[in-house]
């Protein structure tokens, strides 16, 4: 079937998040000559505007991702004239809270002779829960009751919404979720001189055993552990070197405590770089990536540095698990903690054989993470929808080019 007439409303929380996990999913339905627009939040603190892709319409959103009540009206009231503006086909939100400000926009304009489909990229509802995430998980649950179809990344997030849910119609992809992009992140791309230059640059020896944390500097996602296990290190005689790429999240605590930051601050082998647009050089860079994170649909990080050749430590949790093969081409610990992460950093700085081994695996089987297997699924996704729901209509609604 031919698209073209086909009308794509993605509904994400940042227009970062776009940039960095949708584009190519844009960019794929216009090739098959469908339409595309985006209602998108603002950048995500800290971050720098980046150019937005030639051919896609940018719907402003207001900020929804802290979930306040009045954050979500605004957020219903305006999606809400996106939708009945913009007379979308298919309405695809992205994460938990635009996919709840999707439902509810649903609620109120009704089907609109479109199909409306959520993404959850690592549900509440199967991660280890605080109060918080514990509402966000009826959240999600109240939201995908809603939708005309779930997309999930894992199985377990889909074996939790099919018992929790009975009869949601649930699509797990066969993707290594959203993927990541196999040129930005290849190896050929740095030789062993560009990685000195890089480290030059930040002021690191060239033959140092170097760690990065790449991520959003909160305790869901690790941030709190790999500083911890890093100092717990240092404390032990490893002489190596971290870099952590990100920033705070106002949303979410860092969970690190005070004097913890202090040290941090204070150890001269620990390089705070704040948000970069192209982490592939840092990464590159990098020995290692720590990933401690427990609430993963399918770490992007993590594959990225895979396909680098940087080998991942990380924890037995959805997603990190499914990603990092345990000593093949990175370590999966049993937990989230510090001390376990320490034990492997020596480890690793110890034994070079070892390293070389895991970063052959890991560029080995680089190919599985191309995230155009992901773009293509679900574009074949949205076809089959359109085609059923044109078979019930009997035409097609849209007449807008």
């Amino acid at each position: 079937m031919n698209p073209r007439s086909g009308r794509l409303l993605l509904v994400v929380p940042s227009a970062t998040s776009f940039l960095a996990f949708l584009q190519g999913l844009a960019r794929e339905w216009r090739k098959r000559g469908g339409a595309v627009a985006v209602a998108v939040g603002p950048d995500l603190p800290g971050t720098v505007p980046a150019p937005w892709p030639d051919g896609v319409e940018r719907l402003p959103m207001p900020a929804t991702r802290l979930g306040s009540p009045l954050d979500i009206v605004r957020g219903v009231a305006t999606l809400r004239q996106h939708v009945r503006n913009w007379q979308p086909d298919i309405v695809h939100s992205h994460f938990t809270m635009s996919a709840v400000v999707t439902a509810a926009t649903r609620r109120i304009v009704g089907d609109a002779n479109a199909a409306w489909l959520a993404t959850f990229h690592g549900m509440h509802l199967t991660a280890n829960r605080t109060p918080a995430s514990r509402v966000m998980a009826e959240a999600e649950v109240w939201a995908a009751r809603r939708m005309s179809l779930v997309c999930v990344l894992n199985r377990e997030d889909r074996m939790a919404l099919e018992k929790r849910v009975p009869g949601v119609r649930v699509h797990h992809h066969g993707s290594f979720g959203v993927g990541c992009d196999l040129r930005t992140f290849d190896p050929e791309r740095f030789s062993a001189a560009d990685r000195i230059s890089i480290r030059d640059r930040l002021g690191i020896p060239a033959r140092a055993f170097v760690a990065a944390y790449v991520g959003r500097q909160a305790a869901f996602k690790g941030f709190p552990v790999a500083v911890q296990g890093f100092l717990a290190a240092r404390r032990a005689g490893f002489d190596g070197w971290l870099i952590v790429v990100g920033e705070p999240d106002a949303a979410h605590p860092s969970g690190l405590r005070s004097d913890e930051l202090q040290a941090l601050a204070r150890d001269g082998r620990a390089l705070m770089t704040g948000w970069q647009r192209d982490v592939a050089p840092y990464l590159a860079a990098s020995d290692v990536l720590l990933l401690p994170s427990v609430r993963e649909g399918m770490p992007v990080v993590a594959m990225e540095a895979l396909c680098l050749g940087t080998p991942v430590i990380t924890v037995d949790s959805r997603g990190c698990r499914d990603v990092v093969r345990d000593g093949v081409d990175g370590f999966v610990v049993p937990t989230a903690d510090p001390r376990a992460f320490a034990g492997k950093l020596v480890e690793c700085a110890g034994d070079p054989d070892l390293m070389d081994r895991l970063r052959k695996a890991a560029i080995a089987e680089r190919a599985r993470f191309d995230s155009r297997v992901y773009d293509q699924e679900q574009v074949e996704l949205y076809l089959s929808l359109l085609e059923r729901r044109q078979g019930i209509t009997g035409h097609h609604h849209s007449s807008k080019p």
